[in-house]
């Protein structure tokens, strides 16, 4: 098959979006199909043209992140993306690829249409307002909802990452065929490293004691205020443990101060923040971890979503603790897998990991199941195949 996938975030890395296009795309290519990427904007130097891992990828515009949400580069980035499809679909493409498409990708997916081109398109969460929206959050999302209205009735094939997700498109698109398509990871790119977690560890000064970490935006829904509060809790009862958070505030939503709240448990001497890390130095914090941590809030958005960092926790084989909410029980089973906590709750997210930290031979057990899980569900070239088998039976 030829297919073509549509892209409105970094690519290949930057964001979890950004990965999972790359090994959505990179599976599809290692299963025999000629896969063209279209990336609206190019945020740093290099070609606007670039075969990466099988992929043969073009890049539109080029921009900065101080002028890429400028209503000109919008427009100037939308015409080109149009322009470079339309090259494409002349050439003979069997399938467009929208990633999480927006109302402004109706034209692209009219003019697939018009060349006699089935398309799909990707819906990896909620349409969601902040606390206190203003009117352009309000716009934005009532944009997002029209189009999730309008466009899943328009494609041959809808991608979704959760049962809500699925029932809620399902709800607008009954006769349009659906593909549960899980958060995805390179698993021989995610994988313990046993070298460089000594490096990470000696350049923060962990030293042997167990480790804790978060790796990941601080919007609010991801529950940082709760596991800082756990971790208070730990502390208070004398355990040995670092904390290491990696990440940064979610641009455009409330975010947890987690500086903030760090001073006010006066935890200066357990936490340790990064900042927001490099592919290559997430999957060292990754292997200097002893325990990794998904302490979701009971919130419609973590419903809607299934978290990518997960995946690619299972996958490097570490303990996980992960708040039982949404999607992530039909994965994960408690105590074999992972240890599953109740979402928004201090208590319970604390009392999973005390047991972590007292209990090596669990971490042990649970780090080697966990691997054993990433492979079955979430490896790139497991899900790849299956929806390739879909995508080849409707053509």
């Amino acid at each position: 098959m030829k297919i073509a996938v549509l892209v409105f975030t970094y690519f290949p890395d930057g964001s979890a979006m950004g990965r999972r296009a790359h090994f959505l795309c990179k599976g599809l290519a290692e299963h025999g199909n000629e896969v063209h990427v279209v990336v609206a904007q190019r945020f740093n130097d290099g070609p606007m043209y670039e075969e990466i891992d099988g992929i043969k990828v073009y890049w539109s515009t080029r921009t900065t992140l101080s002028t890429f949400h400028n209503l000109s580069e919008r427009l100037k980035n939308r015409w080109s993306t149009y322009k470079i499809l339309k090259g494409l679909f002349g050439k003979g493409i069997d399938w467009l690829i929208l990633i999480y498409p927006e109302l402004d990708r109706i034209p692209h997916l009219l003019l697939a249409k018009k060349f006699g081109v089935k398309t799909i398109s990707t819906y990896d969460d909620h349409r969601s307002l902040s606390i206190n929206p203003s009117i352009k959050n309000r716009l934005l999302v009532l944009r997002g909802q029209i189009a999730d209205k309008l466009i899943p009735r328009m494609t041959n094939l809808n991608l979704v990452t959760s049962a809500f997700l699925e029932a809620q498109i399902r709800g607008v698109a009954p006769n349009t065929p659906l593909f549960k398509f899980p958060p995805i990871v390179d698993t021989n790119l995610f994988n313990t490293n046993k070298e460089l977690a000594k490096v990470f560890r000696a350049d923060f000064g962990l030293g042997d004691r167990v480790v804790i970490a978060y790796l990941g935006t601080y919007w609010y829904v991801e529950g940082l205020a709760i596991l800082l509060a756990a971790v208070n809790f730990l502390k208070q009862e004398g355990e040995d443990f670092r904390l290491i958070i990696s990440g940064k505030p979610h641009m455009g939503f409330e975010a947890d101060n987690v500086s903030s709240l760090v001073k006010q448990y006066q935890l200066d001497e357990i936490v340790v923040e990064t900042g927001w890390l490099p592919i290559e130095k997430v999957i060292e914090c990754m292997s200097a971890a002893d325990i990794l941590v998904v302490p979701k809030l009971n919130n419609i958005a973590n419903e809607a979503g299934m978290p990518a960092k997960l995946a690619e926790y299972l996958s490097v084989g570490c303990a996980v603790v992960a708040s039982k909410v949404g999607d992530i029980p039909l994965y994960l089973t408690d105590n074999e897998d992972a240890l599953l906590c109740e979402p928004s709750d201090i208590e319970s997210l604390a009392d999973k990991l005390r047991i972590l930290i007292r209990d090596r031979s669990l971490r042990d057990r649970l780090a080697l199941n966990s691997r054993a899980t990433a492979s079955k569900h979430f490896d790139y070239r497991v899900v790849s195949e299956g929806l390739d088998a879909v995508m080849r039976r409707l053509l």
